[in-house]
């Protein structure tokens, strides 16, 4: 907790970013070796086609006649891509402290 406390914001939008492209490459370590293929294939040999169906993402890649595909629910990929980020921004702002006030003689005086 007091690690986040020294954090500014480009801090906080780094640990974003890592942890998308941690996320892809985890989510997706399977995918790209045929993705690679398909991608450096002669013409009509590779392909890659992305879909979605009746609330579901679908990833499909093909090189070689090797075939993979990926299903998910977008739900699930939401939250995925957002919940973990949106976390950390909350536990960040409230570990944060309020800026120190310094008193102002001329508005702060006693009533009596």
């Amino acid at each position: 907790m007091s690690m986040l406390r020294r954090w500014r914001a480009k801090h906080l939008l780094l640990a974003w970013v890592v942890y998308w492209v941690a996320l892809l490459a985890v989510a997706l370590h399977s995918a790209l070796d045929v993705a690679a293929r398909a991608l450096n294939a002669p013409q009509g040999q590779g392909s890659i086609s992305a879909s979605v169906d009746n609330g579901n993402f679908i990833l499909k890649a093909a090189a070689n006649g090797q075939t993979w595909t990926g299903t998910t629910s977008i739900t699930s990929m939401v939250l995925w891509f957002a919940g973990p980020p949106l976390l950390l921004f909350l536990v960040w702002l409230a570990s944060r402290r309020a800026p120190l006030v310094e008193p102002d003689p001329e508005r702060d005086y006693p009533i009596s």
